[in-house]
């Protein structure tokens, strides 16, 4: 470094240490007068608490009723609203279908009602084509079977009975509120293994028998999974629900209800060959089929929809009467005496807690720069001379002299050469069918210092050798004088060190 630069750099460091060093002392002043006034405030603030301990008391009642009412949060009762159906409930769902000749013989099955009001009259049924398809000869009658043995005329506004599709809708004199409508879920989100249950009038087979009533205590409701979401049974075309729910002959029309009591399918048909596997068809088909004949029905999700309107009134209702509460609070903490007094002594603690921890940061921040204008001054004042001292300006070579890098020079004046197979940790990679070469054999770097090359060997199976035939020591470095030559395991390839 030259002198007249190495006296300008001393004078200005100096210059900075005595500027920082003031500064420190004025900020450790600042900083103790900072505690002495916060000290001062917090006294201040406790003579003021004493002197209104009633009034802080009630104050910090008041604050805490404040804080319990925000703190407040809706609580949902479920009990208010309806959202599953248990199978008892759901048997007023269900009604049995006659289908009678002149004589009084006749065929069963069952069907549910379709509305529009959950807690209103019905006026039409569902059920199978197959289940009314005698309806059609001449002759025949058709009743829904309600409480008290009552048969009620139905009329077939709707039918079908072919591959494509098994449904008929009936629809009733006069509208009644001895069922209730069913709640339609789309089918399309069914999953298998899902529990459902079918209810309905299930018999040997699908003849009247004259010793059942026909109402809801002759129902039977059983219990199953659904095995398949998607079947289409040999002969139809329309698709299914296979499920193990127990049904027979009397169950044909009946209604599948899922866990929570929706009706996801029309029980239809049942195996010839196989127990408890059965077909009901998909609450979607139905849906579609009711579309077309502009019969209204209720779905799920419309049903579940009407309680978040409720809901929301009722948590805006909650919300608003619990800001109505905290404004009365508040009103009441504005009345008491002397609160504006204490709470403006709290500011002011509040304001020197912020004085200290400036006066603490300008403190820090001064004698840090003080320290390292020091080390700076330090270092300008060792300093031999320009550069690296150890530096004399010659280039440190790795020669091969043979082998698979022969003739080859490598710089390694400023970074260890690692030799290997390994292309991921050496810098001389040699080809992986090289005998005798690990993937990480020896390492080379030059040593500044001492003016030598210094030689490892990382490991290697078949080792590294020195000129003199000795073998180096796993992780022992050796120090090499320019001009020495190695050689790698068999000796087939042979390195030079050297300066220039």
């Amino acid at each position: 470094m030259k002198k007249g630069l190495k006296i300008t750099l001393v004078s200005l460091l100096s210059a900075a240490i005595v500027g920082c060093g003031a500064m420190s002392i004025v900020s450790a002043v600042q900083w103790g007068q900072a505690k002495d006034n916060l000290k001062i405030a917090k006294e201040n603030l406790e003579e003021v608490r004493e002197e209104n301990a009633d009034n802080e008391k009630e104050r910090q009642n008041i604050k805490d009723k404040i804080q319990e009412e925000k703190n407040k949060t809706f609580q949902l009762d479920n009990s208010k609203y309806k959202t599953t159906f248990s199978p008892s409930e759901n048997q007023k769902s269900v009604a049995a279908v006659f289908c009678v000749d002149p004589t009084g013989y006749g065929s069963l099955g069952s069907s549910y009602p379709i509305a529009t009001d959950l807690d209103g009259q019905v006026q039409y049924f569902v059920t199978n084509g197959h289940v009314v398809s005698d309806y059609q000869k001449e002759g025949q009658m058709l009743f829904v079977r309600l409480e008290d043995r009552e048969n009620v005329p139905a009329e077939v506004v709707f039918f079908e009975f072919d591959a494509q599709m098994d449904m008929a809708i009936l629809k009733i004199e006069k509208p009644t509120d001895q069922r209730r409508t069913v709640i339609i879920r789309n089918s399309d989100d069914v999953k298998t293994g899902e529990k459902v249950t079918a209810i309905g009038y299930p018999d040997k087979s699908s003849d009247i028998d004259p010793s059942m009533t026909y109402d809801m205590a002759s129902q039977t409701v059983t219990a199953g999974v659904i095995s398949k979401t998607d079947v289409v049974p040999s002969s139809v075309s329309y698709h299914t629900f296979q499920h193990d729910s127990f049904i027979s002959h009397g169950n044909s029309g009946g209604p599948l209800f899922d866990e929570n009591g929706y009706l996801i399918g029309m029980n239809t048909l049942i195996h010839k060959n196989s127990e408890n596997v059965n077909f009901a068809i998909h609450s979607k088909s139905i849906m579609e089929i009711l579309d077309k004949n502009n019969i209204p029905y209720i779905t799920s999700e419309d049903y579940l929809s009407t309680f978040e309107d409720e809901i929301e009134a009722e948590k805006k209702a909650f919300e608003d009467e619990k800001a109505a509460a905290v404004k009365k609070l508040e009103k009441q903490l504005d009345k008491v005496e002397n609160a504006d007094e204490i709470a403006e002594f709290e500011d002011r603690v509040e304001k020197r807690k912020d004085e200290v921890e400036n006066n603490k940061l300008l403190l820090i921040v001064f004698a840090g720069a003080a320290a390292v204008c020091i080390i700076g001054l330090l270092v300008v004042l060792f300093v031999r001379g320009g550069g690296n001292p150890d530096d004399d300006g010659l280039t440190s070579y790795l020669v091969c002299v043979k082998g698979v890098f022969a003739g080859m020079r490598y710089d390694i004046s400023k970074h260890t050469m690692t030799i290997g197979r390994d292309r991921n940790s050496c810098t001389m990679v040699f080809p992986e069918e090289t005998p005798g070469i690990s993937s990480n054999h020896c390492s080379i770097y030059f040593d500044s210092r001492t003016k030598t090359f210094v030689l490892t060997d990382n490991g290697s199976t078949y080792g590294t050798y020195l000129a003199d035939g000795r073998k180096l020591t796993k992780g022992v470095p050796e120090s090499l004088e320019p001009g020495s030559t190695f050689a790698l395991a068999d000796k087939a390839n042979e390195f030079k060190v050297e300066r220039g």
